[in-house]
């Protein structure tokens, strides 16, 4: 007979991704996330099967926690070039102290992993299909509201942006506020 679950799905894969954002794929283990998870190690691998599912799902959870937590006002209907540019400055300026010396889950498993898991490459791939669609919107608005030429690639500006926001994820854990603001006008210039 099985037994009920006595924690939520969602609540122990929310604390799971914290454990990878903080620690890596590779250093996180299977008791640190017991610890954190407060489940047991039969209960990781009853619902996630093993490490790697539980982290592809992190990774899962992270974008809807991104959607949510960070690129609301670029995922508005009318979201353009003012609010991309807003966006990347407050993303400097309010530094998180959380999530600040993390970066970016993504592009910290990124240059952890690269392609060397195929399903944690596909995972991160997605992950940055959603951004470079978010950016082409948003891109796109800034064309029809006169913000931008409307010769404007959108497709290779979207790319160059997710670029601009890797790079600052990683950027801000070691640049201070007027370089990081440097980089943010330069790509905003190139643009206009």
């Amino acid at each position: 007979m099985p037994r009920n679950k006595s924690y939520s799905d969602d609540i122990v894969l929310g604390r799971a991704m914290q454990v990878f954002w903080n620690y890596g794929y590779e250093a996180t283990s299977v008791r640190m996330l017991e610890k954190e998870m407060n489940i047991n190690q039969f209960s990781i691998y009853s619902s996630f099967q093993n490490k790697k599912n539980l982290f592809v799902e992190s990774i899962r959870n992270y974008r809807e926690y991104v959607k949510k937590h960070r690129f609301q006002v670029l995922l508005q209907k009318d979201a353009g070039l003012a609010e991309l540019e807003q966006f990347l400055q407050n993303s400097v300026q309010k530094v998180n102290q959380n999530d600040s010396s993390r970066g970016c889950l993504v592009v910290n498993t990124a240059a952890e992993i690269g392609n060397k898991d195929e399903d944690i490459a596909i995972e991160i791939n997605r992950y940055y299909d959603f951004i470079r669609e978010m950016l082409k919107n948003v891109l796109l608005n800034a064309v029809s509201k006169g913000e931008v030429s409307p010769n404007t690639d959108v497709e290779k500006q979207a790319s160059f942006f997710l670029g601009v926001m890797q790079g600052l994820s990683v950027a801000k854990k070691t640049m201070d506020k007027n370089q990081l603001a440097d980089f943010i006008a330069v790509a905003i210039k190139q643009i206009k």
